[in-house]
């Protein structure tokens, strides 16, 4: 007796007997954008500025060096004392603790007042993260704590999801890609737009540079201060 899989297919393809197959799009964006994605890549880091900041993130520019001052001076901002750490991250949990916070891991996501990841890209045409879901990266730390804090290199920064696929080899992809846009925000209730339903309704993204540089971008994207 076959199982239902193999009865189920059985009625599809007998369903489909006689029915000429349409050919498949061809792969990848369409040469019409080849312009679109040229302006797009001539400045990636500004491009992903702008339009985080008009989704309401906060951007924020950094360096290895800078890092935990960088990261202190938004958990104090928030008013955060506690903070998960994510596992690809962990190098900052000590600084941390030094500077005086609470420190976790994803054990703490559900009480604490921030959490901390790093995100594995960024897409500059429309301002999103992009968080590879694994052990290092567990999606609890950037879905449940009210605020978000996600580090992002800069060189890390491609032009649109055809750039990014291009880059992720498809044996490499986890089992889950988390994609942020913007902090949370629903308008399900009268149509009042509410943010932090869903999920953190404070992002702040710190771009990490080589430079020994630190940056805050205000939220019309433009530079606001240089440290």
């Amino acid at each position: 007796m076959a199982d239902a899989r193999s009865e189920i297919l059985s009625r599809i393809r007998r369903a489909l007997r006689g029915v000429q197959a349409l050919p498949l799009p061809p792969e990848g964006p369409v040469p019409e954008a080849a312009p679109y994605r040229a302006d797009l890549q001539k400045d990636l880091v500004g491009r992903f500025v702008q339009e985080a900041a008009r989704l309401g993130v906060r951007v924020h520019r950094s360096c290895e060096g800078e890092l935990v001052r960088t990261v202190s001076e938004i958990l104090r901002a928030e008013g955060a004392r506690q903070v998960g750490v994510a596992e690809g991250v962990w190098r900052l949990v000590g600084p941390l603790c030094a500077a005086g916070f609470e420190v976790g891991g994803v054990e703490v996501a559900r009480e604490a007042d921030a959490g901390l990841t790093g995100a594995d890209w960024g897409i500059a045409e429309t301002g999103s993260l992009v968080l590879l879901v694994g052990p290092a990266q567990d999606r609890l730390l950037s879905l449940l704590p009210p605020v978000h804090i996600a580090l992002l290199p800069e060189d890390r920064i491609v032009a649109d999801l055809d750039a990014l696929f291009e880059r992720l080899a498809p044996c490499d992809l986890p089992a889950a890609l988390t994609f942020i846009t913007g902090p949370s925000r629903t308008a399900d209730i009268e149509q009042t737009l509410t943010p932090g339903v869903h999920g953190p309704g404070v992002v702040h993204v710190v771009l990490v540079g080589p430079a020994e540089r630190r940056t805050a971008f205000p939220p019309d994207g433009g530079l606001l201060h240089e440290g």
